[in-house]
C-alpha cells in the first residue's frame, strides 16, 4: 500500500494501520488539522487539480449513535448529519462538496470558510457539549455558564491567509425513509491524541495544526473580548437568516454556539457541525424531547428544570445566549438559578451602553416561558436586526 495512503502520516487521530480511501486520496491531499468534536475530527485538504483548500470532517462510524443514522433509498445507511448537509443550501451554512467512506470513517468534504484566528495562547474553553443526558438526570450543580478570563488580550487579529473562495454545489434531492426518534442521543466522546508506538530509528511524523476559524477565537482576540454592537448585529442577522431557513425546512441545529460558527475577516459567518441536528415535517406539530442536545452554557430554562422541551424554542434561547457572548464576552446568566428564571445579568461595559432595542431582542430570546419566547420570524424582523445585513 502506498505510503501516501498511510493515514497516520497526517494525523495521530487515525488508528495504526489505517489507510485513506484511494478515491479520496486521488482527488485531495491532506494538510493541517483544524479541530475535533464528538463524532470525529476536521482536517484541511487541498484539491489536487483545482488547488482549492477544503475542510474534511472525518466522522467515526462507531461513534455515531444508532438513533443518528438514517436509511436512504440510494445512498444507503448514512448519518443524519451527512444527509442534512447534502440537502441544505444557504449562504450562512457550510456547504457539503463531496462524501467518501471507508470501513471506519465517512469523509465529509466541505467548503473551508473563515480566517485563521491565531492567538498567542488559547485560554481554556468552558463550553461543554452534553454527552448522553436525559433531562430527569441533569446535575443540580451550577453549570459553567461564563467563560474564564484569558491571560492574553490581542488588540488585532493576526490573519495568516485571506479567506478561501469555495465552489458552490446544488443540493441533491433526498427523501427521508426514517423519521427522527425521540430517543436520539448525543455522545460527546473525545478522541485520544496518542501516537502508535514506532521504532526509535523512525522519525515521528509532524502533525501541523491550523489556527481555528471559529467565532469563539475571533471574540477571544478582540481587545476587550467582545464585539461592538454593530459587529454583533451583523453576525446575529446572518445567524437569524440561517436559522430561519432551517426552521422553514423543519430542521433544528440544536447546538448553535460561537464554536459552531466559522467567521472570516469580513465577519461573514457560516454555521457548521450538524451532528446534533434533527428534522421533522414542518407542517406537523413539533415533538417533545427528553434528552438534552447541545452545550451546558446554552441550556434553556426548561431543560434546566428537567422538563420535556421542543427544539425550536431551545434554538431561540441559544441565540439570546450567543448575543450576550458577542456583546459582553460573558453568559447573560451568572448562575443556573438566573438561567432558570430568565434573569439576565450583563457584565458592565466600560464606556459603552447597549441600545434598548438590543436588550429587548435579547430578553425576547431568553424568556423563561418557551410558549412566550420569540420565534425565529419575530427575531428575523426585529428592529435591532433591520438593515444589519447591509454591511459593517
Amino acid at each position: 500500500m502506498s505510503e501516501e495512503l498511510c493515514s497516520i502520516n497526517y494525523s495521530p487521530r487515525f488508528p495504526p494501520g489505517h489507510y485513506l480511501n484511494p478515491a479520496f486520496a486521488r482527488v485531495y491531499s491532506l494538510c493541517d488539522e483544524l479541530g475535533s468534536g464528538g463524532y470525529g475530527f476536521v482536517m484541511i485538504a487541498l484539491h489536487r487539480r483545482h488547488k482549492l483548500e477544503v475542510a474534511v470532517k472525518f466522522v467515526i462510524k462507531s461513534k455515531v449513535p444508532e438513533q443518528a443514522w438514517i436509511n436512504h433509498d440510494t445512498l444507503g445507511r448514512i448519518p443524519m448529519e451527512i444527509m442534512l448537509l447534502r440537502i441544505i443550501d444557504h449562504e450562512n451554512i457550510v456547504k457539503c462538496l463531496d462524501v467518501f467512506e471507508d470501513e471506519l470513517f465517512f469523509y465529509v468534504v466541505q467548503e473551508l470558510h473563515g480566517s485563521p484566528w491565531r492567538k498567542r495562547e488559547r485560554s481554556h474553553s468552558v463550553h461543554q457539549s452534553s454527552p448522553e443526558m436525559s433531562t430527569p438526570h441533569l446535575s443540580s450543580s451550577t453549570p459553567l455558564l461564563s467563560p474564564a478570563a484569558s491571560e492574553f488580550s490581542v488588540a488585532e487579529s493576526e490573519l495568516d491567509t485571506p479567506p478561501q473562495m469555495c465552489s458552490q454545489l446544488s443540493p441533491i434531492d433526498l427523501h427521508l425513509s426514517d423519521s427522527p426518534s425521540d430517543n436520539d442521543v448525543l455522545y460527546d466522546i473525545s478522541i485520544p491524541k496518542k501516537l502508535p508506538s514506532v521504532p526509535l530509528d523512525v522519525p515521528k511524523p509532524h502533525y501541523p495544526r491550523r489556527p481555528s476559524h471559529d467565532l469563539f477565537e475571533c471574540i477571544e482576540q478582540m481587545k476587550h473580548k467582545r464585539l461592538s454592537e454593530k459587529q454583533a448585529r451583523y453576525i446575529m442577522a446572518q445567524v437569524a437568516e440561517a436559522v430561519y431557513y432551517l426552521d422553514s425546512h423543519g430542521i433544528c441545529h440544536r447546538d448553535i454556539k460561537d464554536e459552531n460558527l466559522v467567521i472570516d475577516k469580513n465577519f461573514k459567518v457560516k454555521l457548521i457541525d450538524f451532528g446534533s441536528a434533527t428534522i421533522v415535517d414542518p407542517s406537523q406539530p413539533q415533538p417533545f424531547y427528553n434528552l438534552f442536545f447541545g452545550t451546558t452554557a446554552y441550556a434553556a430554562s426548561e431543560v434546566l428544570l428537567k422538563q420535556p422541551y421542543q427544539a425550536p424554542p431551545i434554538e431561540i434561547w441559544t441565540l439570546g445566549v450567543l448575543m450576550s457572548y458577542l456583546l459582553t464576552g460573558m453568559s447573560p446568566f451568572p448562575t443556573e438559578r438566573d438561567a432558570i428564571e430568565g434573569r439576565i445579568i450583563l457584565s458592565e461595559l466600560p464606556g459603552r451602553k447597549l441600545s434598548n432595542s438590543c436588550l429587548h431582542l435579547m430578553s425576547r430570546c431568553l424568556d423563561p416561558d418557551p410558549s412566550l419566547r420569540a420565534n425565529i420570524e419575530e427575531i428575523r424582523n426585529h428592529p435591532w436586526l433591520r438593515g444589519a445585513l447591509d454591511g459593517l
